[in-house]
């Protein structure tokens, strides 16, 4: 929890002082310096004196699968409740990889019959067990401690296959881009998904708001619906409202 505060508080801040974090997490000033420097280790952020600093390489740092699947999961949880409402029993899903997808895989058992097809391990292996859901795992190559598949098998069977609706994760949301990835090898992968479906709906917590990862995925013309939760910043969703996003806070 305290983790999440300070990337929380790093992400939208940029800056952040050592006294004010060690009040707002409720922790001794040495227990959050522990905290910065094991995340700058990470590349996650920069020690400066008196506090941390946002990292100037983040938008090449991303974080393995463990360490992002704790960071904002209640959050996570009702973006993936108001996900799985949108869903229709007898409907053909392609899921991406990430942890937001991944908490609305773990809804999925009781939707009725589903044909899912899914890039990833995690939540091929949850779908495994549902007696309602006909699942395709995508072949290909597998990005170590990310658990997601990409490369060419996997492109080749996507490029045969369509879906009702695609459920894209997000590293960055930027309001002059789009929707932004820090693997170069998914975006391939989340692009031929959004193609083959009929609609696309992403999926992103607060965190990713105005945030710059490594490579571009999408224009935000290019997706019917994002799904983020109410911690947002208010003045995030004016600008979505502007570009004419359909946005839906949970």
């Amino acid at each position: 929890q305290r983790i999440s505060i300070i990337m929380d508080e790093i992400n939208r801040k940029g800056y952040l002082a050592m006294d004010d974090i060690a009040k707002k997490v409720n922790a001794s000033v040495s227990t959050v310096r522990r905290d910065i420097k094991e995340l700058e280790k990470k590349v996650a952020l920069e020690r400066v004196r008196g506090g941390a600093v946002k990292n100037r390489s983040a938008t090449s740092y991303e974080p393995p699968f463990a360490e992002r699947l704790d960071l904002f999961n209640e959050e996570k949880q009702r973006i993936a409740k108001a996900a799985h409402d949108m869903v229709n029993e007898n409907e053909t899903l392609f899921l991406d990889s990430g942890t937001t997808v991944l908490e609305l895989a773990k809804l999925l058992n009781d939707v009725g019959q589903l044909y899912v097809a899914t890039n990833d391990l995690m939540i091929a292996s949850t779908l495994s067990d549902y007696n309602n859901v006909d699942l395709m795992v995508l072949g290909g190559k597998v990005r170590k401690k990310h658990h997601s598949i990409t490369g060419y098998f996997a492109e080749s069977m996507l490029s045969q296959i369509h879906a009702d609706k695609a459920f894209i994760g997000a590293d960055g949301i930027d309001f002059n881009i789009g929707v932004m990835n820090f693997s170069t090898e998914e975006v391939q992968v989340k692009q031929m998904m959004m193609r083959a479906s009929q609609q696309v709906i992403v999926l992103c917590d607060h965190s990713k708001f105005d945030r710059i990862a490594f490579v571009n995925v999408c224009a935000f013309k290019d997706i019917d619906l994002l799904i983020t939760g109410k911690e947002a910043d208010p003045s995030y969703l004016q600008k979505l409202s502007k570009l004419r996003v359909k946005c839906i806070t949970v």
